[in-house]
């Protein structure tokens, strides 16, 4: 068990507690927009009430989409719909939050996140001796002062739950029992981009995870065709990337902190040039391979491997926005046992990385002020090379 010295773990409480207080100003500065429907709950709540009243047909229909919401939503500036860019089977989730209005939907979602939130950070510590010696409320005040959790509940989204999935699912590999982890992994794939990535990665030194990943995967195809037809998954894909085109605001590179916005948006580069893709393929693929190469070994830690798996998945995947950052909740706690150790008496490179993990401030001049946030992807890539780069077998924090 890690000793900590009193100083240094009362300046990390005292860091972490301010950057919660950030995170929970936050909030209360947008109650009205909130309460109007402003957040991203809405895109769940519409498409549930579509599959509700019978419009599944029309789940991928922008003007329906836009009808629907305007019934329980007043955003006078939303001159369209949120899109609903989430697979047709992840509405049914919702289906029972129509029963009630909108807001009162949002806060009980807010409170089931909540409790997601909980549990995830109470497997961690119980599992991992590491995370258990840190005290209790730093280790929650880890929790919620990582920014990308915070505005992950703010909005309603549904990143908590699939973070409470990798969680269990790490804990279930790191007991031997690979095709339940691979069962859990599936059922995240109402976010298939970033699961499907971890799953590979993993599946080349766990190679059991498929037999449980590939039965889920495929029931979960067989609602959404059920909800909508044959032609619903490709519905849903042409959809998504009909969405993704139009480059607007929230959803553009500029706001997505990995190779895409970074290369896309960096200074000196043009955006439709065809090097751009060139070069956001070419590194895709040298960090995922690394990775791959990495894992495979098998000497590392299975926590270890899932928090670089994790780490590659988000560099390389094609959308990924501020809130799927919580992902990442596990392999920042990990580094913050180690932060507040007694080994880090002075501040190395491992702490000013924390820092800029937890700097709330950072992550809203990034998206607020400027709308730049692939910026952050620089950061995220220094997070990658510190694992690679550990010499193995590595445990996390590395």
């Amino acid at each position: 068990m890690t000793a900590f010295t009193p100083k240094r773990m009362f300046l990390v409480a005292a860091f972490l507690l301010a950057m919660t207080f950030c995170n929970l100003t936050l909030p209360f500065q947008v109650m009205s927009s909130l309460r109007n429907g402003y957040q991203d709950f809405t895109i769940y709540y519409m498409g549930a009430s579509l599959l509700r009243n019978g419009q599944a047909s029309a789940l991928y229909d922008l003007p329906t989409q836009y009808r629907t919401q305007s019934a329980f939503t007043r955003v006078p500036i939303r001159l369209g719909p949120l899109p609903y860019n989430h697979p047709p089977f992840e509405a049914l989730l919702f289906v029972p939050f129509t029963l009630l209005g909108y807001w009162p939907a949002y806060l009980l979602w807010t409170a089931l996140n909540l409790i997601m939130l909980a549990v995830s950070v109470i497997v961690l510590r119980r599992h991992f001796p590491e995370l258990a010696a840190i005290p209790p409320l730093v280790l929650g005040l880890g929790a919620t002062a990582f920014f990308p959790v915070a505005i992950g509940i703010m909005q309603g989204q549904d990143v908590i739950l699939l973070l409470l999935l990798f969680v269990l699912a790490v804990v279930c590999l790191d007991r031997g029992n690979d095709a339940a982890a691979g069962a859990l992994l599936a059922a995240g794939l109402f976010r298939p981009h970033l699961v499907v990535a971890v799953v590979v990665l993993l599946a080349i030194r766990r190679w059991r995870v498929l037999l449980g990943f590939a039965p889920v995967a495929i029931v979960l195809a067989g609602i959404s065709v059920a909800i909508m037809g044959w032609r619903g998954p490709l519905d849903y894909v042409r959809f998504v990337l009909r969405v993704e085109g139009t480059g607007a605001r929230g959803f553009g590179p500029q706001a997505v902190p990995n190779f895409r916005g970074l290369f896309t948006d960096l200074p000196g580069l043009s955006a439709s040039g065809p090097w751009v893709a060139m070069l956001i393929l070419a590194s895709s693929v040298l960090v995922f391979f690394v990775a791959l190469y990495r894992i495979r070994n098998g000497q590392d830690s299975i926590s270890f491997s899932f928090s670089l798996a994790t780490i590659t998945a988000i560099l390389v995947s094609f959308h990924v926005l501020t809130y799927d950052l919580c992902l990442l909740l596990p392999l920042v706690l990990f580094l913050l046992s180690r932060t507040v150790g007694v080994e880090g008496k002075k501040i190395d490179a491992r702490t000013i990385l924390v820092i800029l993990l937890f700097l709330t401030p950072l992550y809203v001049f990034l998206l607020f002020v400027i709308d730049s946030f692939f910026w952050f992807s620089l950061i995220l890539l220094w997070l990658y090379l510190r694992l690679v780069l550990t010499p193995a077998p590595a445990e996390v924090p590395a």
